[in-house]
C-alpha cells in the first residue's frame, strides 16, 4: 500500500510539473506577443507631419538640420516604407544613424542608402527593420530632394 501511494504521489507530482511547464510555455508566448511593439505607429493613425533631423551620432543631431514634411505624398512615402519594413533576426549593432525621424508619437533612427535602408524604433534599440529596395529608393530620393546629395554611402 505504501509503495502504491508513493508511486501515485510521484505520478501526481510529475503530472503537475508537465501541466505547469505547458502553461508557462503558453503564457510566455502570449506575453511575448503582447509586448512585441510594431515597427511603427498604428496604421490608422493620421500623420500630418514627419520631423526629420540629420544625425552626427546616436545622441547628437546635426545643427540646423531639422526639416518638417507636411506634403501628404512625402509622408505616405515614409509611412509605407516603415509599415512594410521587415524585422531582422539577431541583436542590432549599428553604426551612427544618418537620420532621426519623428513619425506621429514615435521616433526612429534611419540608415539609408540608394537601394537599401534600415530603421530602428528608438524605444527598442535591440531590433532593426530593413526597408525593401523599392521603399529605400523612394525614401533616399525624398531625403536627397530635401537635404541634397549626402554622404550616406560612405
Amino acid at each position: 500500500m505504501k509503495k502504491s501511494m508513493s508511486l501515485l504521489g510521484i505520478c501526481i507530482v510529475f503530472t503537475l510539473l508537465l501541466v505547469a511547464c505547458s502553461m508557462e510555455e503558453r503564457k510566455t508566448a502570449v506575453v511575448n506577443k503582447d509586448i512585441k511593439e510594431p515597427v511603427v505607429y498604428d496604421a490608422e493613425e493620421d500623420i500630418d507631419q514627419v520631423v526629420i533631423n540629420e544625425m552626427e551620432s546616436f545622441s547628437e543631431v546635426k545643427g540646423s538640420s531639422e526639416k518638417t514634411l507636411t506634403n501628404k505624398e512625402d509622408i505616405k512615402t515614409i509611412q509605407d516604407a516603415f509599415l512594410n519594413a521587415n524585422k531582422e533576426p539577431g541583436v542590432a549593432d549599428m553604426s551612427d544613424p544618418h537620420y532621426k525621424l519623428l513619425v506621429g508619437a514615435n521616433s526612429y533612427y534611419l540608415w539609408i542608402h540608394e537601394s537599401s535602408g534600415t530603421i530602428m524604433n528608438r524605444k527598442d534599440t535591440h531590433v532593426i527593420y530593413s526597408l525593401s529596395e523599392e521603399a529605400a529608393q523612394g525614401v533616399y530620393k525624398l531625403l536627397n530632394s530635401i537635404y541634397g546629395e549626402n554622404n550616406n554611402d560612405q
